[in-house]
């Protein structure tokens, strides 16, 4: 299955994520604050090398969920930063939240091939995105 990136503000939604995905076969990371999660994905040190020949550096996940709603540092911010680096660029996205119609169109503006769910969710459609943002389709 995939290796998961969740970040999200609310525990509680964390956990029951995680819990969910795990036992669907993902592994997870959940990312507790923004900034743990953009040094994780965008910084050298917190990215794995792929092997010593080729020394090309890979992402630790193979997919982000993103909540919208975040302290601190604002999602559409985090999916900015995401957007901008060239490594995290094609990273495939979810968002996964109670924004706004207009701020999840926003978001949409800036990755359009991030998948959505909004809360509250299930499970079906939690594994559904993630299957849908993994397969490539020949539309995009």
């Amino acid at each position: 299955m995939a290796q998961v990136g969740l970040l999200e503000d609310n525990v509680r939604i964390a956990r029951l994520c995680a819990t969910m995905l795990q036992y669907a076969g993902h592994q997870v990371t959940i990312y507790e604050h923004p900034r743990e999660c953009l040094a994780a994905l965008t910084s050298p040190i917190g990215r794995r090398e792929k092997s010593v020949s080729v020394a090309r550096p890979i992402l630790p996940i193979d997919v982000l969920i993103l909540d919208l709603h975040l302290p601190e540092i604002d999602g559409l911010d985090v999916l900015r930063s995401l957007q901008a680096h060239p490594e995290t660029r094609s990273l495939p996205l979810i968002f996964c939240t109670a924004a706004a119609p207009s701020e999840v169109a926003l978001a949409l503006r800036v990755a359009p091939h991030a998948g959505v769910i909004e809360k509250p969710f299930t499970i079906q459609a939690l594994t559904s995105a993630i299957s849908s943002v993994l397969t490539p389709s020949s539309t995009k």
